[in-house]
């Protein structure tokens, strides 16, 4: 239960963070902001703490008054829940990374901004219901995003990446069928000829004008050795970014990287 609440609180965090003015984006808060004060609550003081009296789980508002209750206050509106591990009380010699010392990393303690928080709910319930528009604002949503430092949570990191991956693969499997249209539609006599120009069209490396070059490499989907890359990928092995001279196929610098990741845990398991 707490992997699916932490699972949904993520989804819909990234969801109006990303489009706070969607159509439905009262909802999607309240589905948010529920789900992880559930997960919170439910680490912190047990499930039973989560539930009403008829066995449900209780509304953002009743979980919010939970936290009241058992956190620790600071200032008039945050209530704190502290970092379990802070990385301040660590032994320097326990930091599994030698080049960062723990030391050097804040606390991750939780702060729920409980008077914000409140108020989005409360800019929520008129659309909601019928009686007017919604009222959610930048502040509410950015409450709602700091519950991520909680241990229960800690999953909008992995959601982010997730939706960068798949519009990144969207986007390339796009600019392929494209490509492919392009190839049927010109035939391979003309495709050919492109071929031969692509050298003349292409700027090579060059250490003083083109330091980023790359070679001339085979594209993916026509199979010429004519896509020019304007740069590399971020961890240098070879993966272009540019589009290819005869079919126009386009690769985008996170599909490049997404590439490059691969290849290179290739051959690192081959060394193995």
């Amino acid at each position: 239960m707490q992997t699916q609440r932490a699972e949904i609180y993520a989804r819909c965090s990234a969801e109006i963070d990303g489009n706070p003015h969607a159509v439905g984006a009262e909802a999607i808060f309240d589905q948010a902001l529920t789900n992880g004060l559930a997960a919170i609550v439910s680490a912190q003081w047990g499930e039973k703490a989560v539930m009403n009296k008829y066995g449900r789980v209780k509304s953002a508002t009743e979980l919010l008054t939970v936290v009241e209750g058992k956190a620790e206050k600071e200032g008039s509106e945050i209530y704190v829940i502290p970092d379990p591990e802070p990385a301040s009380e660590r032994d320097p010699g326990d930091s599994p990374w030698p080049w960062a010392e723990d030391s050097d990393l804040p606390d991750l303690d939780t702060r729920i901004n409980v008077a914000v928080l409140r108020e989005g709910i409360k800019g929520t319930q008129a659309v909601r219901h019928g009686r007017g528009e919604g009222g959610l604002a930048r502040e509410h949503i950015d409450a709602l995003l700091a519950l991520d430092d909680h241990e229960s949570l800690r999953s909008l990191m992995t959601e982010h990446a997730d939706r960068a991956w798949d519009s990144a693969r969207d986007e390339d499997l796009h600019s392929r069928a494209r490509a492919a249209a392009l190839l049927r539609r010109i035939g391979d006599e003309a495709a050919a000829r492109r071929a031969e120009e692509a050298a003349e069209l292409h700027t090579p490396y060059h250490p003083k004008h083109n330091p980023e070059g790359l070679a001339l490499d085979d594209c993916p989907v026509c199979g010429y050795t004519a896509f020019s890359a304007d740069c590399g990928d971020e961890l240098g092995m070879g993966i272009g970014v540019g589009q290819c001279l005869v079919c126009h196929y386009e690769r985008s610098w996170d599909t490049a990287n997404d590439e490059a990741r691969s290849l290179y845990f290739k051959v690192r398991w081959a060394d193995d």
